[in-house]
């Protein structure tokens, strides 16, 4: 679960769904007739109590796609007729953003024609939104491609260099790639580009993960909360160690807990311990509570580090722990060897124990 959203405009326009009928063209209706259309053009609401019902929501989901098809109909009609009106500024991304939504193979032609045409034509500010939808249009083709995000991500910082939107494009650009000196650059230039920004202070964390990698694992010794033993890192040197962020209240962490009871049946006997890192609500609120009663119910038998602040605990937080489940995985030597360890761990457990056990080269010899 993210605790921050601010990628919410991306992941829409990511998503794939119905095509959009292209815009209308302009005929002999008047600019004020197609505004007076717009307004129209009411989007849905559903009833709060109604939001569990399949049903409703999916009735939502449909009339909520149809107003949105209609206003960017009518929002390409109105450029076509007007395309110096100053309302465009704030209707046009509309328009881009839902034509990106509802094209499931990438950017249509006349979209893209259309871009490139506000680009060469449009005012000041409609250049610079044209600039971002072009460059969302191109990241969302060019997933997987980690070059060529980069290139896009460059296209628009040319554009926009103060536009703090760049750092939001760095960021999920940076989540998206596996090559980590190429997501750290990524991150490094959120902090200095954008220095002032929410998303520079939440990329900390993450460079301090990616910066951890092959050395020394810190951690505090703290007691467990479901026995009060002091666990040490130092006394576990020696062992693989799988450092677990989660909570109770985290649906992800919950569905793939009983597979991490497999793996720690599995690899304890051959020299693997787990530890928990709960970012379960303060003790006031019943955090710790709900803590101990789901690990007994549930009988995990391995240490958990109860922070008590949630997502503002301070071992958490240092880690830039801004999504759970996170699972960082540990080597025999004390050294953090993986800061993306989930959903590899069956593969990466047995291979920091074949290492360890692994002569170093020259080792032994004569």
């Amino acid at each position: 679960m993210r605790r921050w959203f601010f990628l919410t405009t991306l992941g829409l326009a990511m998503a794939g769904g119905q095509a959009l009928a292209p815009a209308a063209r302009a005929q002999d209706r008047s600019v004020d007739q197609i505004v007076k259309d717009l307004d129209k053009v009411e989007m849905p609401k559903i009833d709060p109590a109604k939001r569990n019902d399949r049903a409703a929501v999916v009735e939502y989901l449909t009339k909520r796609q149809q107003a949105m098809a209609d206003r960017a109909k009518l929002i390409g009609e109105l450029y076509k007729k007007d395309p110096k009106n100053e309302k465009l500024v704030a209707l046009l991304p509309e328009r881009w953003q839902a034509l990106l939504m509802a094209a499931p193979g990438g950017a249509p032609d006349d979209l893209k024609n259309e871009l490139a045409e506000v680009s060469a034509k449009g005012s000041a500010k409609l250049k610079v939104e044209a600039a971002y939808w072009s460059t969302i249009a191109t990241l969302r083709g060019a997933q997987g491609n980690a070059d060529a995000m980069i290139k896009a991500l460059d296209t628009f910082s040319k554009a926009a260099p103060t536009d703090e939107r760049g750092a939001i494009l760095l960021y999920s650009v940076g989540n998206q790639i596996n090559d980590s000196a190429k997501q750290a650059e990524l991150y490094r230039r959120v902090v200095k580009e954008f220095p002032k920004s929410q998303v520079a202070k939440m990329v900390e964390g993450s460079l301090k993960q990616l910066d951890a990698v092959g050395k020394p694992f810190v951690m505090d010794d703290f007691q467990d909360a479901i026995n009060n033993k002091t666990v040490s890192m130092k006394a576990l040197k020696g062992k693989v160690v799988v450092i677990d962020f989660w909570a109770t209240w985290c649906g992800p962490c919950v569905a793939e807990m009983p597979h991490m009871k497999e793996l720690y049946a599995k690899f304890k006997p051959q020299g693997v311990e787990f530890i928990g890192v709960s970012l379960d609500q303060p003790k006031e609120e019943g955090g710790l509570d709900k803590l101990k009663e789901f690990v007994a119910k549930n009988e995990i038998t391995w240490p958990q580090y109860y922070q008590g602040k949630g997502w503002e605990s301070e071992f958490s937080r240092g880690w830039g722990i801004n999504a759970i489940p996170a699972v960082f995985i540990v080597d025999t030597e004390g050294k953090l060897a993986s800061i993306n360890a989930r959903g590899k761990l069956e593969e990466m457990i047995p291979d920091l124990l074949k290492k360890a056990k692994t002569p170093a080269a020259g080792a032994g010899g004569h």
